[in-house]
């Protein structure tokens, strides 16, 4: 009996070692799989904070010029997350719309000139109106608008 019990011992852990490699792979696989999903999903890619950002007190927000404001935003790429300061121009005589401060056409940041009531993309000389839209230069569209709301008195964006 003994002989036999060793054949089948033998035959079992013949058994367990040849799926074993089977089952490594398998795991190796489903991670690597999974990793790429992660890194290449645009939803995840794009930003981790899906929501809404508080710009200011909405009782701060007047006046007849732009006002940059500061929000920070948590972007993600893969497994690395990095939180980055983001500006965005106020126009409390526009209702408070909220705009992007980077052009559209290459990302440059844009400034507000006070003299001639316009923001400029000093990188490649595009103009926009006091609202955000395109007059001159290379830049094709307006500038990015974010979609705002008002929530127990203070400007918020969805970014």
């Amino acid at each position: 009996m003994k002989k036999e019990e060793n054949e089948v011992i033998r035959a079992d852990r013949r058994t367990f070692l040849s799926i074993l490699p089977i089952g490594v792979l398998g795991v190796v696989g489903a991670s690597m799989t999974l990793a790429a999903k992660r890194s290449l999903d645009p939803e995840t890619t794009v930003a981790a904070d899906e929501g809404w950002k508080t710009v200011g007190d909405i009782a701060e927000i007047a006046g007849d010029e732009p006002i940059e404001k500061t929000i920070s935003v948590t972007c993600r790429s893969g497994w690395s997350k990095t939180v980055e300061d983001v500006s965005v121009y106020v126009l409390p005589h526009h209702d408070n719309k909220v705009l992007s401060s980077v052009c559209p056409h290459e990302g440059c940041p844009i400034v507000w000139e006070d003299e001639s009531k316009k923001f400029l993309c000093p990188c490649h000389d595009s103009y926009f109106s006091d609202k955000g839209e395109r007059l001159t230069g290379p830049a094709k569209r307006d500038l990015t608008e974010y979609e705002t709301r008002v929530e127990d008195g203070k400007l918020k964006i969805k970014v």
